[in-house]
């Protein structure tokens, strides 16, 4: 059984596109390392987190994430067990969202929040597209 957890946030105003990027790098290494696979979008400010992965992992992942001062204002989407991962690795650039970006797995990704989470499917589809119209 794997643990699925997404959020939304503000980014911190002091945050530079620099550290966004090292974020990125810091954020993508570390995940892989322990197999947590998702995406982590930025734009305009804000940023949305899609985590998968060993439920222990994800649970204290999150922890963490709700301290970082990097971002406030963190609300939580989803937290749920799933039996299998959307995403086969971690993404967490905007630029692997251009046009270079395969979206299978991010159609996959809602196409299964469609079936598991329908009332809340429109407004994840919503948050998604609008991050992909500003990337």
């Amino acid at each position: 059984m794997w643990q699925t957890i997404s959020y939304v946030s503000t980014a911190n105003q002091s945050l530079t596109n620099a550290e966004v990027n090292e974020l990125f790098k810091f954020v993508k290494l570390n995940n892989d390392n322990q197999n947590i696979t998702g995406i982590l979008m930025y734009s305009d400010g804000n940023f949305f987190q899609v985590l998968e992965g060993k439920p222990n992992l994800i649970q204290d992942l999150y922890k963490k994430i709700l301290l970082d001062t990097r971002h406030y204002n963190v609300i939580k989407i989803f937290d749920r067990a799933i039996t299998n991962c959307s995403f086969s690795e971690y993404h967490s650039s905007f630029k692997v969202l251009g046009q270079k970006y395969d979206h299978k797995e991010l159609d996959h990704f809602l196409e299964e929040e469609k079936f598991h989470n329908p009332d809340n499917y429109k407004n994840i589809s919503y948050l998604i597209n609008q991050f992909m119209k500003l990337s």
